[in-house]
């Protein structure tokens, strides 16, 4: 496979710092905002991501980058309608596409890519498109939104539309689905959710509703429905205890393979403002319960949680400045195979963030997390 040379690998972050220095801030500060119709506010970032994977089995060394440009935009159209949109532009190069999964289409297809060779490809695409109405005690969002359940930060299961890997730092943010939405608050701290989805054009749909509440020092919620032909039932809290957070998810599922139950539970403390630490240990009854029993699929990286047992850290630290320490560890305890992604974050400007890290993977050839590449990557994001 053909290779970047060592000066593409030089001079992509060169250009992305020099953006992010010379662009960004001039387009925070630009007149074209005064120009904007009444009504219309737009916002943007611009995400940078490069960095070197290195040799493992199958796969060869190799360089990757992604530059990413998003504008954000709401458009009130009378004082109960807005139009809310998302667009972003992309150019990917790197040896493992599948690293950056494909956005869903939904029931309509808003991308428009660029045919590319094999390793790499381009494209645009509006990642949200939908109107918001909102009444005295309710909103109704209609059109492709983001849609996430859950309450466990690391492994949460329950956000069942359109996950995101966790411990994915190049996906900055959740894909939008296609659906309709309404949201009743029924009290000072409890509502409903109500939605229908359209999670792709084959007929996956999803029809589910979630009340939550508030309970003493605790967050609630009750939610059921169908998702993509599978009945669920589901309830998640969070709250402290004695200053050490709780967050507990559970859900019974109706699966081709009978009924199963997945739960996940996380605690998290922070001695101080600048320091946090969380650990999760996570149930998945759907999952295989020995390597041997992977679904096919799991080889393409079709499934998030492939195994029954996971485990999760993840830690912070700031300086009391502008630079973060971070540490994210997840363990497949199923196949004993895991991966750590520690990285440093700093803040160049009001306007972008900087963060080099390093991702580093463990285990059998036949696992979860064995058979992919360690890596150093440099991510820069602007925001205007």
């Amino acid at each position: 496979m053909r290779k970047m040379t060592a000066g593409y690998t030089i001079i992509l972050p060169a250009i992305a710092v020099v953006f992010s220095f010379l662009l960004i801030p001039s387009m925070a500060r630009a007149e074209w905002r005064d120009e904007l119709p009444d009504g219309l506010r737009v916002t943007g970032r611009y995400f940078y991501a490069g960095g070197y994977t290195f040799e493992r089995p199958f796969l060869d060394d190799d360089t990757f980058a992604e530059v990413n440009l998003r504008l954000n935009g709401i458009y009130r159209i009378d004082p109960d309608w807005k139009l809310h949109f998302s667009y972003q532009a992309d150019f990917t190069y790197m040896q493992m596409i599948s690293m950056y999964p494909d956005q869903p289409d939904g029931l309509i297809d808003l991308r428009w890519p660029i045919d590319g060779k094999s390793n790499w490809r381009a494209g645009h695409a509006l990642d949200r498109l939908y109107l918001n109405y909102r009444g005295d005690d309710f909103t109704l969002d209609i059109g492709r939104q983001r849609m996430a359940w859950g309450t466990t930060q690391l492994l949460s299961f329950l956000d069942m539309f359109h996950p995101i890997r966790p411990g994915n730092p190049f996906v900055p943010e959740q894909p939008g689905t296609d659906g309709i939405r309404i949201q009743i608050q029924t009290g000072m701290t409890s509502g409903w959710d109500i939605l229908y989805a359209w999670l792709d054009k084959d007929g996956n749909e999803a029809v589910a509703a979630r009340y939550h509440d508030v309970f003493g020092e605790f967050e609630s919620a009750f939610s059921t429905g169908r998702i993509g032909g599978e009945d669920f039932v589901a309830v998640e809290t969070s709250g402290d205890i004695n200053d050490i957070g709780v967050r507990i998810e559970a859900a019974w599922r109706d699966t081709i393979d009978g009924d199963k139950w997945q739960v996940a539970l996380e605690s998290d403390y922070a001695p101080n403002s600048l320091t946090y630490l969380s650990g999760e240990i996570f149930y998945n009854g759907p999952g295989a319960a020995r390597p041997v029993d992977y679904d096919p699929e799991f080889l393409t990286g079709n499934i998030l949680y492939p195994a029954r047992w996971y485990a999760g850290v993840n830690c912070s630290h700031n300086n009391a400045g502008l630079t973060t320490l971070g540490f994210i560890g997840i363990m497949n305890l199923t196949d004993d195979s895991w991966f750590s992604d520690l990285s440093i974050q700093h803040s160049l400007s009001d306007e972008s963030d900087l963060r080099l890290g390093y991702q580093h993977y463990e285990g059998d050839l036949v696992s979860e997390y064995g058979a992919l590449p360690d890596m150093i990557y440099v991510i820069v994001s602007s925001y205007f």
